[in-house]
């Protein structure tokens, strides 16, 4: 089909043929040279008339005798013409024409002149009447020859005019026909305009459906891409591009399911993903397998001839070189998470990869165990190692994983804590027959580090060792606990003093921190460390349970055994269990501990004195309470209990009507037990229990040291019956010795004297802490002073 161009208008055509400067310059020059038209080319003269003028004269008198004007030839006037410079206008021709006018006047006068001088009046006469003949002759002649230039120039504008008569015909002509040409190019225009609208709007429309077929015919490459024979069809440049492409084309389908046969080419293309995330779980597996299965031939071939942490290498080094390949097709299934089934082929890679890595290290790591365990009775050498050992193999293990995959953690903490159950299920018999609370208590020790371990690295991508751990640690807690209640209950309650259990010893006055804390947390460092190396000696961790098991053993501070066994057991419990179980079995133990306390103090009050108990209970109780304070918990057990008290005031007051049906419902509303909840805080009760102890020691104190006055009263009292006290001192005076006052008055100082040093040295025997010692010394000793200012206002009132 022709190309059909667009006609422009008259002023596109203006636009586009603008004149430059020099073209409008010379279009001026034209114009200028213009002005002065040259002579039409049909125009002629006579040839005298180039040269000299058209009249000639005859010497004389006759009259001059007119030049005809002869035909003029066209061609060789045209030549004559064309030798004539140029331009020239007709200004200029009018210029030559006159001064060959005044020449040949010039010439005419001279040749008329006479050449005889005129010397008679006959010669004038004759003279004058030849130059009047002339001058007529002349004159005609002038008016001959501008006739002739006249008609010449008439024929000349004829000619023109003709030539502008036939010139404007045929610009009528053209314009008629530029008129058909240009109906005929804006009809053509149009038709052209009305083709290229139509052009546009089926390339639009062609385009708009390619646009919208290109989903459609994707189908056919990547079916037969994904139906190409082999196993490793996955890994062609081509293939993870198809598989975004399918994402597509489904996207595209389920927005235009209006389209036909839109639902048939969507399910082709789920048929076509569903293929091709199969062909990449087909080669994982299958990679997997074959490696598994030559790892395991090169086992047997070597025969354990490399070390099991070797072979561990070995194998992390060859699935790690396999993993370039796998990870980058299983997190295209990973993006496609949003559907059962991929997720399905997904979890299926996942257990054939665990399944394969537990045939590979189930072997080395009952091996491992055998090395660690069987031959070696210390309990926590083996846990210390087995712990490195596992979470070496499992920090291994999860690094690995996320070099194959990047999501189901679940699955892969599954998988770990198979492999973690071979050191479970060594642990878990000998944890359960273990009965040394001391052995418990380190185990939960190093466990709980992994646990701090954690938390302090909760927000680094590491392996949570905890969490793999946590049955084998609770079943540790749990068997801590149940041994820490038996020997709550069996050891402190029951406890059956000695009398050295009495003697007096003294404590360091340096000790104002928990003995017990520091002595459990020596070994902590130590602890760690050996946990860190999997192939340690074992003397540092037999050196370590040395000194925390016999922190205690000796009575060194003076402490009675059960609140040595009480403080020795909340060590072993302190943050070794959850802080709920600690805080019900400490409160337990130490209202036990205090209770046997003051068992103790009862004996010794029999056995000794009053003096002696209470000293030994204020000690022990004081002991107690700053032993207690730098445990980070509440000794507070909270609980709840049925009230009974209310029962049974309603059923006395509903006995006289008890068989009526309305007795009874009010008795069921009124006389059901309440539940109430019960506090009770070990601190608090150690705090009252001490300060009972402590006002009843400086009242026996005081009464003991004011014994003397006491029997000098009653004795005054029988001298004097009639003896009124009041409260304002005011007294009947009655005559008494000076010797009997100054007698009793120096007995009561001297007694007095004697018991504040006697109660001053036993308190230093018992309690050697100054500040202790003026607590309790001071009220005893204004007591004292309060009784002798007593003592002497009666001496001055009986003076």
């Amino acid at each position: 089909m022709a190309k059909i161009v667009r006609g422009i208008s008259l002023e596109e055509w203006e636009e586009k043929t603008r004149l430059t400067e020099q073209e409008k310059q010379t279009v001026y020059d034209i114009q200028d040279a213009c002005t002065e038209l040259p002579l039409p080319p049909h125009w002629f003269f006579n040839d005298k008339l180039q040269s000299s003028p058209s009249i000639g004269f005859h010497s004389g008198l006759s009259t001059p005798d007119i030049i005809c004007p002869t035909p003029i030839n066209t061609s060789a006037l045209a030549s004559r013409l064309a030798n004539i410079p140029r331009p020239r206008s007709t200004a200029n021709l009018l210029a030559e024409t006159t001064a060959a006018e005044q020449a040949v006047e010039k010439q005419s006068i001279h040749e008329i002149g006479s050449v005889k001088p005129i010397e008679t009046l006959q010669q004038f006469f004759d003279w004058f009447t030849n130059i009047e003949s002339e001058m007529k002759r002349g004159q005609e002649d002038k008016y001959k020859n501008h006739l002739s230039k006249v008609k010449s120039y008439k024929k000349v504008c004829d000619d023109f005019c003709k030539d502008a008569q036939e010139t404007t015909q045929l610009f009528q002509s053209l314009q008629t026909d530029y008129e058909f040409i240009d109906n005929r190019t804006r009809t053509i225009q149009t038709e052209c305009e009305i083709l290229l609208d139509e052009q546009h709007r089926l390339t639009y429309i062609a385009d708009g459906l390619a646009e919208r077929l290109q989903y459609f015919n994707q189908l056919e490459p990547i079916a037969h891409l994904f139906n190409s024979p082999g196993e490793d069809i996955c890994l062609n440049p081509e293939f993870i591009p198809m598989l975004e492409k399918i994402d597509e084309c489904i996207d595209y389908m389920h927005q235009h399911l209006s389209y036909r046969d839109s639902e048939l080419y969507l399910m082709r293309f789920r048929q076509c993903m569903t293929r091709g995330i199969t062909l990449i779980k087909m080669y994982a597996i299958s990679t997997i397998k074959n490696l598994t299965y030559e790892m395991a031939k090169q086992v047997n071939l070597k025969d354990a001839a490399l070390s099991i942490t070797k072979y561990t290498t070995l194998y992390n080094v060859k699935f790690k070189a396999i993993a370039v390949t796998i990870k980058p097709l299983a997190y295209q299934i990973e993006k496609r998470f949003s559907h059962k089934e991929y997720q399905s082929l997904y979890e299926d890679i996942q257990t054939v990869y665990f399944q394969m890595r537990q045939q590979l290290l189930n072997p080395l790591l009952a091996r491992k165990i055998l090395q660690l365990g069987p031959h070696d009775k210390d309990l926590l050498a083996f846990t210390r190692n087995g712990c490195a050992y596992m979470m070496s193999l499992c920090a291994d293990e999860f690094f690995l994983f996320y070099n194959f995959f990047s999501a189901n953690e679940d699955k892969l903490y599954t998988h770990l804590d198979v492999l973690t159950s071979h050191l479970y299920n060594y642990l878990r018999p000998r944890i359960i027959h273990e009965n040394d609370i001391d052995t418990l208590s380190e185990l939960c020790n190093i466990f709980h580090m992994y646990v701090t371990h954690d938390r302090s690295t909760e927000e680094s991508k590491e392996v949570k060792f905890s969490d793999l751990i946590q049955h084998v640690m609770e079943d540790t807690q749990n068997r801590l606990i149940f041994r820490a209640q038996m020997f709550i209950h069996n050891d402190i309650p029951y406890y059956q003093p000695n009398p050295q259990d009495f003697d007096v010893q003294k404590i360091d006055t340096s000790v104002k921190t928990s003995v017990v804390l520091d002595a459990a947390n020596q070994s902590l460092p130590n602890s760690t460390a050996a946990t860190l190396a999997i192939e340690e000696d074992g003397s540092d961790t037999q050196s370590n349970h040395s000194i925390r098991s016999n922190v205690l053993s000796d009575n060194q501070y003076g402490w009675y055994p059960t609140l040595q066994k009480t403080l020795w057991i909340l060590s072993k419990l302190y943050r070794c269990v959850q802080t709920r179980v600690f805080e019900d079995l400490a409160q337990e133990a130490v209202s036990l501990c205090s209770e046997s306390l003051q068992k103790a103090s009862d004996i010794l009050t029999k056995t000794k004195s009053r003096l002696d108990g209470e000293l030994f209970l204020i000690k022990n109780l004081l002991t107690l309470k700053e032993q207690l304070a730098p445990f980070e918990a509440n000794l507070i057990h909270q609980g709840k209990t049925l009230d009974f008290s209310h029962v049974t005031g309603s059923f006395s007051s509903q006995r006289q009507s008890f068989f009526n049906p309305n007795t009874l419902i009010g008795l069921a509303q009124r006389g059901m037990p309440r539940v109430i909840e019960v506090s009770l805080d070990s601190r608090r009760e150690i705090d009252n229990q001490m300060k009972k102890v402590c006002e009843g020691f400086i009242q026996h104190c005081v009464s003991s040291a004011t014994e003397p006055l006491t029997e000098f009263l009653i004795k005054l009292s029988a001298i004097l019956p009639a003896v009124i006290e009041t409260e304002d001192d005011s007294v009947q005076r009655k005559p008494l010795s000076e010797g009997e006052l100054k007698e009793a008055v120096n007995q009561f100082m001297e007694a007095a004297e004697e018991r504040m040093k006697f109660v001053t040295r036993k308190l230093r025997e018992y309690i050697n802490d100054s500040k202790m010692e003026h607590i309790l010394m001071k009220p005893i000793e204004v007591k004292a002073a309060k009784d002798r200012q007593t003592m002497t206002y009666s001496h001055l009132f009986l003076i």
